[in-house]
């Protein structure tokens, strides 16, 4: 089994401000007794990539497609600021106009602009 980036602690907190229930969680990791960030940074799917990068990050660790998007959905709570989706929005046509509009009305297309305004 490949482990993700995890952080127990931040686990339970998260699952209770959600409305879900308290649950003990071990901590400490099992699957390495040293850590690398530049290899474990490496791994990591950046906010920019596209889907095709992601996909062949996730599949170099033996998940499917299908998984990927499981484990995506199951970490992705919270907002993201401006700047890390601006580009999308405004310049990539396969995304939802209806969507986009809704983004964008938060988000002003000149860099440097409420790039800190955070969407959900």
């Amino acid at each position: 089994m490949v482990y993700t980036v995890t952080n127990g602690t931040c686990a339970v907190p998260t699952c209770m401000q959600l409305g879900g229930q308290p649950y003990p969680v071990p901590v400490g990791r099992r699957d390495s007794t040293t850590s690398n960030k530049d290899c474990a940074n490496s791994d990591i799917p950046a906010f920019f990539e596209d889907l095709d990068a992601i996909i062949s990050k996730f599949a170099g660790k033996g998940f499917t497609a299908r998984e990927m998007v499981a484990l995506s959905g199951a970490h992705t709570v919270g907002q993201a600021q401006c700047s890390t989706f601006r580009h999308r929005i405004y310049n990539e046509t396969n995304i939802d106009p209806t969507f986009a509009a809704m983004r964008q009305a938060n988000c002003p297309m000149t860099s440097g602009h409420g790039d800190g305004n955070l969407a959900p």
